[in-house]
């Protein structure tokens, strides 16, 4: 004969997902610890980062011209940020952008602010005048042994950036008037 399901223990057993069998299998934790980790110690607000608009020209050759721009990083928190890297895309209009990295390489102490340079790459004649978009994000770490913990386990919060900035010319060393 055939089992019609209306025996109550026959259902359980035919049950694809039993109590029994839904305990033993293995459920990934990381997804549900990292929410609640973030829950308990609370989310740090990002740092601010904006553009001040200023560049300059650090290189020129034939190939191409080397710059540095101007960032300025505040931290809005009540404990300290670790800089971990700038991630950007430069570009300039009618050229392909170019994309850098760079090493935050800093703590910012709870309501310090900074001026950080990102090295950026132009195409050759981009000299001194070349407006300049740039955007990216900063990777950052709040310094609690939380922030720590959930970064080994690949959380990495990012503040996001961007704008525009005009290429100046390298500053030329001022001679001394009274000689050498």
């Amino acid at each position: 004969t055939r089992n019609t399901g209306t025996d109550a223990s026959s259902a359980v057993r035919s049950s694809p997902c039993s109590l029994a069998a839904c305990y033993r299998s293995p459920m990934p934790l990381r997804p549900l610890i990292v929410p609640f980790l973030l829950l308990l110690t609370g989310c740090s607000a990002a740092p601010l980062v904006d553009l001040t608009g200023d560049a300059h020209v650090t290189n020129q050759t034939t190939a191409a011209t080397a710059g540095l721009v101007h960032v300025h990083v505040e931290n809005p928190n009540k404990t300290p940020i670790k800089l971990v890297e700038f991630d950007y895309t430069v570009s300039v209009s009618g050229q392909r952008p170019w994309t850098g990295r760079h090493s935050g390489d800093m703590v910012l102490a709870s309501g310090f602010d900074r001026m950080a340079e990102l090295p950026i790459v132009l195409p050759a004649g981009s000299g001194a005048g070349t407006r300049v978009k740039i955007h990216g994000s900063l990777h950052y770490l709040d310094t609690s042994t939380i922030a720590e913990t959930m970064a080994e386990w690949g959380y990495r919060p990012t503040a996001s950036f961007s704008g525009v900035a005009t290429m100046r010319a390298r500053a030329e060393p001022v001679a001394d008037a009274n000689g050498p």
